[in-house]
């Protein structure tokens, strides 16, 4: 059975091929779970059904998906990346000259740690109102500034 399996990988590492792992670590996560697969479909496989690769592909690929759908629950360091700032006590510097007095306000109290539920408050509007407003704020900056 060990050397089914092993004369069957090139198999599962095509079908992970096509899931196009993001790194090192998620390709043999896997590789690791399509060979689960196919040591399912070799102990079910009847060899006069015809050949084992034929038979194996789905239980692989299947076993390949519950692994993505597993993984999506944990975070991997690779995966996080630290946030691109910019200077808080500079950020006018990159205000364009379209931006209103209400965007500056806005970037600045966010930019001085208050919370959109606070920012809510201190200029008496909605959630989506404020997000909006900010988040079009901080575009005029992007595009004025090709961030």
């Amino acid at each position: 059975m060990d050397q089914l399996i092993e004369d069957n990988m090139p198999l599962v590492a095509s079908i992970v091929k096509q899931f196009q792992p993001r790194n090192a670590t998620e390709r043999q996560d896997l590789l690791d779970a399509g060979r689960i697969g196919l040591w399912k479909a070799l102990k079910k496989h009847n060899p006069s059904q015809g050949c084992i690769s034929t038979y194996a592909w789905r239980p692989i690929r299947w076993a390949i998906i519950r692994e993505i759908k597993n993984s999506k629950h944990h975070v991997s360091i690779e995966d996080i990346t630290p946030p691109q700032t910019t200077p808080i006590e500079n950020i006018w510097e990159y205000y364009p000259s379209d931006m209103t007095d209400e965007e500056k306000n806005l970037v600045d109290l966010r930019c001085q740690g208050y919370k959109f539920r606070e920012i809510c408050q201190i200029v008496d509007e909605t959630p989506s109102v404020v997000k909006g407003r900010f988040y079009k704020a901080l575009r005029k900056i992007q595009e004025a500034n090709e961030l």
